[in-house]
């Protein structure tokens, strides 16, 4: 059969599947046309109520079919069928390790049994133990730790092999900063059975013992910490999970770590958890001598809480760390971190020249395409990494706070004009400010990353990943009504800075 006959059969079929009787429909299932196949499962569960019948249909599709693409349709159509008829179908799909890094699929069958997971826990564990798809088994045990429901993912440790590492890896998700998880009653028999595992399975079994209070675990990852022979990956991993837990012993360590190259940026992170300015001072006194990226680091955690920004201040007055370091959106936070002391020193954060069309000449005069062409792009670059890069990718580089830049239309010069100088003229729900104070006196400011019951995830500049934040320890939060960029963000650079920012901008 000739490709153009082919097409021509399977539109045909296609335009005329919606019209068949269930009956049909069900034959429909076993033509050779993946695509008819797959419609034929989307128009069988078109009333959300299909018959015994054809989910026994769906189980052997499931099982069998070599197509993604009915597998695809499968794991869509687990949404449209009775929570408690889900799993005959959801068993068959996870086997399918061949759909580990689909970029759909896994997602699908995972928002098709989402909701039965709390009340069907022994199935949802065997389910997990069972799956080849990394991410569906490690969403499972999160799922259930989340519910309360930890003590059969616990049990299921001591038994799935295969499967152990990525239900450790959601146990560890869903703890993060909860401090007030008790240890189910079969913890501390699966820990220890936990000891023969992978280097990375026990590692990460450490870190949910000490979200336990276990004494040992902090030991044993301290003396991790210390061991010049673990690798950076793992010695990382423990100050963050010491750090978290602000386990008392870490805290003399910090300041012998930023001797430490490779250690150095995670001291200065952590050093925000513990409330002790004595710890700013002396990432204050090394200032001069750290990198570009280690800088950012350190004037994140002076942002971090009230003496620490008050210290900031003091340093930024005179003149020990420059304006041009301190980027927008923390110069908006230490505004409500230490006050109007802060504003005296820094100056109007939010302000605009009374007459915006002016503002707007003004830089328009600069900014001439005759001058655009002629400027120095790579001092473009260099001033977008310093001001841009933290919040904004662009061509695959940088942070995720705000939008990327790379597709916007930043080739037309009043629309970067608009969103520089006026950024809160129009804020995405997606990129709106979170502001966060917890009991500590901590302040986070962050977008929404995700939160549950128990948890807060935010976006924050400068980490890899979201941070969690424990909601019993929140005191207090917000959403801010402007953008995390101020409308001043361009006062601090000289015209000709600014033209070579805008140059890179829009000519790269």
């Amino acid at each position: 059969m000739s490709i153009k006959i082919a097409i021509s059969r399977t539109m045909w079929a296609l335009h005329n599947i919606a019209a068949l009787p269930p009956k049909e429909l069900l034959k429909a299932l076993d033509d050779r046309d993946q695509h008819v196949r797959a419609w034929a499962i989307q128009f069988l569960c078109e009333d959300h109520s299909p018959s015994p019948g054809v989910l026994d249909r769906f189980v052997e599709l499931a099982r069998s079919d070599r197509s993604p693409v009915v597998r695809l349709y499968l794991a869509a159509a687990l949404q449209r069928i009775d929570v408690a008829s889900r799993w005959a179908t959801a068993a068959e799909l996870v086997r399918h390790g061949e759909d580990a890094d689909d970029h759909n699929i896994p997602k699908m069958i995972w928002f098709g049994i989402e909701p039965a997971v709390p009340h069907y826990p022994a199935r949802a564990v065997e389910l997990a133990i069972t799956s080849q798809i990394p991410l569906v088994t490690r969403f499972i045990a999160r799922r259930l730790a989340d519910a309360d429901q930890l003590e059969p993912v616990v049990q299921s440790l001591g038994k799935a092999f295969e499967s152990r590492r990525e239900l450790l890896l959601g146990i560890r998700d869903a703890l993060a900063e909860r401090f007030d998880a008790e240890a189910p009653p079969s913890w501390n028999r699966v820990y220890r059975l936990l000891d023969s595992g992978t280097v990375d399975e026990v590692r990460v079994a450490r870190e949910i013992a000490q979200q336990f209070g276990d004494i040992e675990a902090a030991a044993e990852m301290l003396a991790t910490l210390q061991n010049d022979g673990e690798s950076i990956e793992v010695r990382h991993a423990a100050i963050r999970g010491l750090s978290r837990r602000k386990h008392p012993q870490l805290k003399p360590l910090l300041a012998t770590l930023l001797d430490d190259q490779r250690l150095r940026r995670a001291a200065i992170q952590a050093m925000a958890s513990y409330d002790d300015a004595r710890l700013a001072e002396k990432i204050l006194t090394r200032y001069p001598n750290f990198t570009v990226e280690e800088k950012l680091d350190v004037i994140h955690t002076l942002a971090s809480r009230d003496d620490f920004g008050q210290l900031l201040t003091d340093a930024i007055a005179s003149g020990d760390i420059l304006k041009r370091d301190v980027p927008a959106y923390v110069a908006r936070l230490l505004r409500r971190v230490v006050g109007p002391r802060f504003v005296d020193v820094w100056g109007p954060i939010d302000e605009l020249s009374a007459d915006q069309q002016a503002y707007f000449a003004s830089y328009r005069d600069v900014l001439t395409l005759k001058a655009l062409k002629e400027a120095d792009r790579r001092h473009g670059r260099e001033l977008f990494r310093q001001t841009c890069l933290a919040c904004h990718k662009m061509q695959g580089e940088g942070g995720e706070i705000g939008p990327d830049l790379t597709g916007a239309n930043r080739t037309n010069r009043e629309y970067l004009l608009g969103n520089i100088l006026t950024p809160s003229a129009v804020i995405q729900d997606a990129y709106r400010m979170q502001l966060v104070l917890t009991e500590d006196g901590r302040v986070y400011s962050g977008i929404l990353a995700g939160e549950n019951e128990h948890q807060l995830q935010l976006r924050i500049v400068g980490t890899d990943e979201p941070i969690v934040i424990a909601k019993s320890t929140i005191e207090s939060r917000e959403v801010a009504p402007v953008s995390m960029m101020p409308e001043g963000l361009l006062k601090n650079l000289t015209d000709a800075e600014v033209l070579n920012l805008f140059a890179y901008l829009m000519f790269n």
